[in-house]
């Protein structure tokens, strides 16, 4: 009877287990791709882009929006500044040949229509009235230079002419170009001094009101108005029919 009993059992645990092992649905294990392709893509929602996300984009692209204005300001203000260069440069240039031309003609007016000496202003220094040869000579060569245009080796030429006859008939002339060739070579301190130089220890030389212009001329480019004005109306007052009036009467009218 016992065992009759234990066989009905077992067959019925085997039945159940059988059953239960027929109805269980096996577990499904998803793959990575399809955990990627499922799972939603960065700064998107299932329904659209982020919003956040968006907006981060819409900041960076006005920051290099603004990046590039700026740039461009930039190079615009750069194109101005090379552009004012040239003209500047292009200006100096015109200036710097109509210098160089007055110079050429001022030693024309010298050698072409030479006067007396020396001690009386309304004459002119006579280069063939000079007796010291040597002196001469030094002095045209320092001229030669200016009109080949060497103006370091003028400047060095004419020092050297004041320096070792400061008592002969043509050195207030050597003052004078010295004057003229600093200033055309823009060393207008250094003009300055030469043209001083003919005025106040050669008062009665021929160059003087040329020498007075001169410094009227500085003074306005250096923007003293006053000071020009007076230099200009005492070459006209000291010397009324000189070209060096007319020209400082000149000047006086167009300011």
């Amino acid at each position: 009877m016992f065992k009759k009993l234990v066989i009905i059992s077992a067959a019925v645990l085997g039945s159940t287990f059988a059953v239960g092992s027929l109805q269980a649905e096996p577990q499904v294990v998803e793959s990575q791709p399809d955990r990627a392709a499922n799972s939603p893509s960065r700064g998107l929602s299932p329904t659209g882009p982020d919003p956040a996300f968006v907006e981060n984009l819409m900041l960076q692209v006005r920051d290099l929006q603004q990046q590039l204005a700026e740039q461009r300001g930039l190079v615009e203000e750069l194109n101005y500044q090379i552009q004012r260069m040239q003209q500047e440069q292009k200006e100096r240039y015109v200036d710097l040949d109509q210098r160089i031309l007055s110079l050429q003609q001022q030693l024309d007016t010298e050698v072409s229509a030479p006067a007396a000496s020396g001690n009386n202003s309304s004459q002119g220094v006579s280069e063939g009235a000079v007796s010291d040869e040597v002196a001469l000579t030094e002095y045209n060569a320092a001229r030669e230079l200016i009109r080949t245009r060497d103006f370091p080796g003028a400047i060095s030429a004419l020092q050297a002419f004041t320096r070792d006859h400061p008592g002969n008939e043509l050195t207030p002339n050597a003052w004078y170009w010295l004057g003229e060739v600093h200033l055309v070579s823009r060393e207008v301190s250094q003009a300055q001094t030469a043209f001083e130089t003919v005025v106040e220890d050669f008062p009665d030389n021929a160059k003087v009101p040329d020498s007075l212009y001169k410094l009227g001329v500085i003074s306005q480019q250096q923007n003293q108005a006053q000071q020009a004005t007076a230099f200009f109306q005492r070459v006209i007052g000291e010397f009324p029919g000189s070209q060096s009036a007319k020209l400082a009467q000149a000047r006086l009218n167009s300011n």
